[in-house]
């Protein structure tokens, strides 16, 4: 059996899992003599509920199992370093020794927002499929700031100057990212091109659900909207509390006579959205759906609101594949950029220029607008579709 893997991903967050379901069903489908197995940062404790729940072929794969693979001193390594390990490494080598392509779709990673460690890892996994000759593809992602302490940045970036012309394909998901990562890359190799998920087809539970009776299903009410927060507006909101701005945009919501739907797309938001929803124990139309929702779920119940107002990135491009508006919270050149895709740059608002009259005012012009931005969305992702063709560009070199 010869196999194809997808790294960089994982179900604790939905953006992540969309990457790998997206993925894992379009270069099954393409290939079906191979068999495509989802490298997956989680135990395999907790892939044993989804391997019972969903067709895919998945396999743990921690930084201690990568080294533990690699043998030799690495191995050694990984042991005393500590890392978390599932001791993999048999499985791990069956599939790397019988691989023919390797699709990386981390998101975001190779950057000095992310420390030392990831960042080495991230590239010390390309180096390693060299090693064992196994074709490298970087799906669309972002990529820098490069501003490293001194030494970290002389490791890294000399490293990368050499391992990055290994990759057969890399997509830079935003012109800033491009810009930054083109002094490492061949230019024949380095492409610009919008979310994997935004340009991917619509998913269809049957190919992924052992049993369609398992998906969720949610009845929204009408005239609601979705609050989909994200716990790095902590770190990011500058001289203001993250949960005050969502907290603000929920009363706002309420004001206007939206049903609220607090809803995480991520297991590390769990905590921000309980405590945005015992703020408003009180009010029969907040909701909070506290619950695992999977990107499937979670698209059929985003087309049934009015718009969202969210900051996971991936959230929006659900929103927007499914025609949902978004007034979007953000701190990063990404928002704009996916916004701009769908021409809704003036619902962004950026946490450096943040102030609750602003945010109030998007929210209010959006409850007037909404139907006619969903047009506008469903016009211009429907051309976005039809000049795509990343999936070709990206496989179609494979013969």
């Amino acid at each position: 059996m010869r196999y194809i893997l997808i790294t960089g991903i994982n179900f604790n967050n939905k953006g992540a899992e969309a990457m790998m379901f997206h993925l894992w069903y379009y270069l099954q489908r393409r290939w079906t003599d191979k068999r495509v197995v989802a490298l997956c940062k989680n135990s395999e404790q907790q892939l044993k509920k989804y391997k019972e729940q969903y067709k895919l072929c998945t396999l743990s794969f921690y930084p201690a199992d990568f080294f533990d693979a690699k043998g030799g001193l690495y191995g050694l390594a990984g042991r005393v370093r500590g890392i978390q390990s599932q001791r993999n490494s048999i499985n791990l080598r069956k599939v790397l020794y019988n691989a023919d392509l390797c699709v990386d779709a981390s998101g975001f990673v190779f950057s000095s927002k992310f420390g030392f460690w990831d960042n080495y890892i991230w590239l010390k996994k390309i180096e390693f499929m060299k090693k064992f000759k196994i074709p490298v593809v970087i799906m669309p992602q972002s990529f820098g700031p490069f501003d490293y302490p001194k030494w970290s940045g002389w490791v890294l970036l000399k490293k990368a100057k050499k391992i990055l012309q290994y990759p057969k394909r890399i997509y830079a998901r935003e012109q800033a990212g491009f810009d930054m990562i083109k002094t490492y890359c061949l230019a024949e190799n380095l492409f610009l091109s919008p979310d994997l998920v935004l340009l991917g087809q619509n998913l269809n539970p049957k190919h992924f659900y052992k049993n369609l009776l398992l998906m969720k299903m949610y009845e929204i009410k009408a005239g609601s909207v979705a609050v989909i927060p994200n716990q790095k507006l902590k770190v990011h909101a500058i001289n203001v509390n993250g949960q005050d701005i969502y907290e603000s945009a929920v009363r706002t919501l309420l004001c206007e006579g939206k049903h609220v739907y607090i809803i995480r797309h991520c297991d590390s938001d769990k905590e921000f959205c309980s405590a945005l929803a015992n703020k408003f124990v009180m009010e029969d139309k907040v909701i909070y759906i506290d619950a695992e929702i999977d990107c499937i779920e979670f698209s059929r119940l985003i087309v049934q609101v009015d718009f969202a107002v969210a900051s996971r990135y991936h959230g929006v491009v659900h929103s927007y594949k499914a025609g949902t508006p978004c007034v979007v919270i953000g701190w990063a050149d990404k928002y704009q950029e996916l916004a701009g895709q769908v021409a809704q740059e003036e619902y962004v608002m950026d946490l450096s220029g943040y102030d609750e009259p602003t945010l109030d005012k998007m929210i209010h012009e959006m409850c007037k607008n909404f139907q006619k931005e969903r047009q506008i969305i469903t016009q211009k992702y429907n051309k976005l579709m039809e000049n795509s063709n990343l999936y070709e560009t990206a496989f179609g070199w494979i013969r």
